[in-house]
């Protein structure tokens, strides 16, 4: 349980990911959109069905886990395998939400850019989508365990997590 907070806890700290249809209407509803009074509210585990959390996942969800701190609301869920797991985070930042996302974009390591507010990035056991909605920032990883495989195909994860962060920001 330790090492899986750490990962948990490390995975929040990491950049986030974000997803959009056209780069300048992204761009200008990050910049409109007031929704930060959803943060207070939200249950970040009860943003994605099933069936959604499935297919990013690439096999049926597990278990799921509220992993809400003082910064940032999250939710992880395991895979039914149990080698690896979505991490779903929500953030309202200080600086605005694309200032946030910028900012994560020039620290994560080999980020790469899907549209003017939206990131990602990944690892060999790790892949991050990173976006700004509104006031918030939005992030979706697929992590997986220590000992429990890697990412072998960076794009397709990439493309799954990103299909599951616009149908987060969506209802947002």
């Amino acid at each position: 349980m330790t090492l899986r907070t750490a990962v948990l806890s490390a995975s929040a700290v990491l950049a986030l990911a974000g997803c959009g249809d056209d780069p300048s209407s992204q761009a200008q509803s990050a910049e409109t959109k007031r929704n930060g009074g959803l943060y207070d509210a939200v249950d970040v585990c009860g943003l994605a069905t099933d069936d959604q959390l499935k297919a990013a996942l690439g096999e049926a969800p597990g278990a799921k886990e509220r992993r809400d701190t003082d910064s940032l609301k999250a939710c992880a869920v395991d895979g039914a395998s149990g080698d690896f797991y979505l991490f779903l985070v929500l953030v309202r930042p200080s600086m605005g939400a694309p200032q946030q996302v910028a900012y994560d974009k020039n620290a994560a390591k080999d980020a790469k850019s899907i549209d003017a507010t939206t990131f990602s990035s990944v690892g060999d056991g790790e892949a991050h989508v990173e976006t700004a909605s509104g006031e918030l920032v939005v992030r979706v990883s697929l992590v997986y365990y220590q000992d429990g495989g890697g990412i072998t195909d960076g794009p397709a994860v990439v493309d799954r997590l990103h299909t599951l962060l616009g149908a987060i920001t969506r209802k947002m």
